[in-house]
């Protein structure tokens, strides 16, 4: 997974531009919190927004990736499906000590550590939570493991940080002065939809909080 499913993803970010957002609104809380792009590039890409009450925001271009495992006993399997249909699984061992999880591939015997950021519930078991572990190139790499057999993998790239104001169904984010854009907003069904003149983007509530 980490090598055949994301480093293209981060090798493609390399010649992607962080493009602007467009938004807008005037009662604030339903905007506030970190929001994920549904659309995504083949290599994993997309787009990440937080905005604060303070009327502070940040932007990433990030992977972001979904997978499934199963675990039995040791024995750790995950899945990926990719969007044209085709599915890669990874077979490794784990093994808990204190806070970090060691896993160890199967075919390679290569040993991965992760160190856990959040823990899971108290009923749930050790591998419940979020993880992180250096990626090869470069960045911290996050790892969410849920109780419902899900990995939500995230890797931020990069980072841009400025202002965002809302009115109306207006939403105006930006850098700085003289640089805002601004857009129609809507949140529906749980998603922050952005209109753009023809241009539609929809965003989630993201599950990965933990990196600044």
């Amino acid at each position: 997974m980490r090598r055949a499913v994301l480093v293209a993803a981060v090798v493609l970010a390399s010649s992607v531009a962080l493009a602007p957002f467009r938004e807008a609104a005037d009662d604030a809380k339903p905007l506030l919190g970190r929001w994920e792009s549904v659309t995504r590039s083949a290599g994993g890409l997309g787009q990440v927004m937080e905005l604060r009450a303070d009327g502070t925001m940040t932007q990433w271009i990030a992977a972001l990736v979904e997978l499934t495992y199963r675990l039995q006993g040791p024995q750790l399997t995950t899945t990926f499906r990719a969007p044209s249909g085709t599915s890669e699984v990874q077979s490794m061992t784990i093994r808990f000590e204190g806070d970090l999880m060691i896993q160890r591939e199967a075919r390679s015997g290569a040993e991965t550590t992760l160190t856990r950021k959040r823990a899971g519930g108290a009923q749930d078991p050790p591998i419940v939570g979020v993880w992180t572990m250096p990626h090869e190139t470069g960045p911290t790499a996050f790892f969410l493991y849920t109780p419902d057999g899900r990995v939500v993998f995230r890797l931020p790239i990069r980072a841009e940080r400025g202002r965002w104001s809302a009115s109306g169904d207006q939403l105006t984010l930006g850098p700085g002065p003289g640089t805002e854009t601004t857009v129609r907003y809507e949140v529906l069904a749980g998603q922050l939809v952005l209109h753009d003149g023809q241009i539609r983007r929809a965003y989630t509530r993201a599950e990965i909080v933990d990196y600044p």
